[in-house]
């Protein structure tokens, strides 16, 4: 085998070399520059400023945010302690604070967040210094500030809302309080209103009352007078002349017609008694408080108490008739009704000049009870239809009304949380329209 000669290196053979590393080197330098130019231009455009410090605190390279802040050339800061350059500049700098701090430049009321990062170079010369950051927090801090305020603003105006709230709830109790009130004085003004109709309902079945009694008096003595004969003839069987006077008393007195009599006037007496029963209990259901309680009652109850009390007012002017369905009961507030149907029954008497017809209807359907009161009277004005319900608007004459009937009536009903409306024709008659839903004991 034949070895290669070796070709030995020229002198122009290694000046192309050395030529081909320069430009190598060169192009390798050159990279370098343009990416230390492009960090330096990045970091620049970085609106924090940012420093990079030895062990020793002093400033190794900077932002151009930090430059313009100190109002110092590049070359001016570098090698400077960062501290103290920052201090001179009026931003004051505290060594035992930790690594991230707030700082407050006083001159400028501006505010910074200043952040140390430790870095560690492990090249051929090994270094350790900082990384520190101060970003302008100016306008973060006035809006945590301004939050601050607004939150602190919140909590008072909550304590005033709930100092609000706590009246409010006092007012209400206190409204509540006084609507009872009202709704009391107006069944008492309406019982007051009536008192001669219901004195003249319950004086009628106590005079005829009072006066069978009398004639049952009477009765009683000729009964005893001729018992007390019978006791003689019976103590003598065989005396004919007795038996006779005995028959004789028997006709004077007219013993047949006076048992048959008092049977009637026992009767008579009883009916009486049981209509002032019903007008009694009547008004004792009527001007009783509900005390804010529901209870299970019947609708056609209700309307039924109102009737009695005003049945003086109704018998000289109008027939009632009464059309009442089979009512389930529902749990409501009594008395209250009561007013509402009274309220109904005394404008539909007021509304009949002389003589006319009053039906009163109850019907379910829907899971609701509905009530109606129909008059054959003057009817309603178009105008005063939408106002029929409001406070103190009444229709009639001064000194005949308070305006409260109907409001009352009104408020009422959607306590129930029901419905009430009316519908008129002048000159044909009014009809009162009444729902509310049925509700079970629980």
């Amino acid at each position: 085998m034949v070895d290669k000669p070796v070709t030995e290196a020229t002198p122009e053979t290694h000046e192309d070399d050395l030529l081909r590393n320069h430009r190598e080197l060169q192009r390798l330098f050159d990279q370098v520059e343009v990416a230390k130019t492009e960090w330096e231009r990045t970091m620049d455009c970085v609106p924090m400023m940012v420093v990079l410090t030895n062990n020793s605190g002093s400033v190794q390279r900077c932002n151009k945010s930090l430059a313009d802040y100190l109002h110092k050339d590049y070359y001016e800061i570098i090698g400077r302690n960062w501290a103290l350059l920052l201090s001179e500049r009026g931003l004051p700098i505290n060594s035992s604070q930790g690594s991230t701090r707030t700082i407050h430049e006083e001159s400028s009321d501006k505010w910074y967040e200043l952040k140390m990062h430790p870095y560690t170079s492990k090249g051929k010369i090994p270094s350790s210094g900082h990384v520190i950051t101060i970003t302008d927090i100016t306008i973060q801090k006035k809006f945590a500030e301004q939050l601050e305020e607004k939150n602190h603003q919140i909590m008072v105006n909550l304590c005033e809302l709930n100092n609000k709230n706590a009246e409010l709830a006092e007012a209400y109790a206190a409204l509540k309080t006084t609507q009872s009130q009202v709704l009391q004085q107006e069944k008492m003004a309406s019982i007051g209103q009536l008192a001669a109709g219901v004195a003249h309902e319950i004086n009628n079945p106590i005079g005829f009352i009072t006066s069978n009694l009398n004639s049952l008096g009477k009765y009683l003595t000729r009964m005893s007078d001729f018992i007390q004969l019978q006791s003689k003839a019976l103590a003598s069987p065989g005396d004919p002349l007795l038996l006779e006077e005995v028959r004789q008393k028997e006709k004077t007195l007219k013993m047949n017609f006076i048992l048959n009599d008092s049977l009637k006037i026992i009767e008579e007496s009883l009916d009486g008694s049981e209509r002032v029963q019903k007008i009694v209990q009547s008004l004792k259901s009527f001007s009783r408080s509900d005390d804010g309680k529901r209870v299970s009652a019947d609708v056609n109850e209700c309307f039924e108490s109102a009737v009695n009390i005003v049945w003086n007012e109704i018998k000289y002017k109008a027939a009632l008739v009464r059309e009442l369905g089979v009512l389930p009961p529902t749990l409501c507030y009594p008395s209250q009704l009561n007013q509402v149907f009274m309220n109904i029954l005394i404008n539909a008497v007021h509304a009949i000049e002389n003589q006319g017809t009053i039906t009163v209807r109850t019907w379910h359907d829907d899971g609701s009870i509905w009530a109606s009161v129909s008059d054959t009277g003057h009817g309603i004005p178009p105008e005063a239809v939408s106002r029929i319900f409001e406070p103190f608007f009444t229709t009639k004459e001064v000194g005949k009304g308070t305006g409260l009937g109907l409001s009352i009536s009104y408020e009422v009903i959607k306590r129930h949380e029901g419905d009430i409306w009316v519908e008129s024709t002048p000159g044909e008659g009014t009809t009162f329209t009444i729902r509310i839903p049925v509700i079970e004991a629980g």
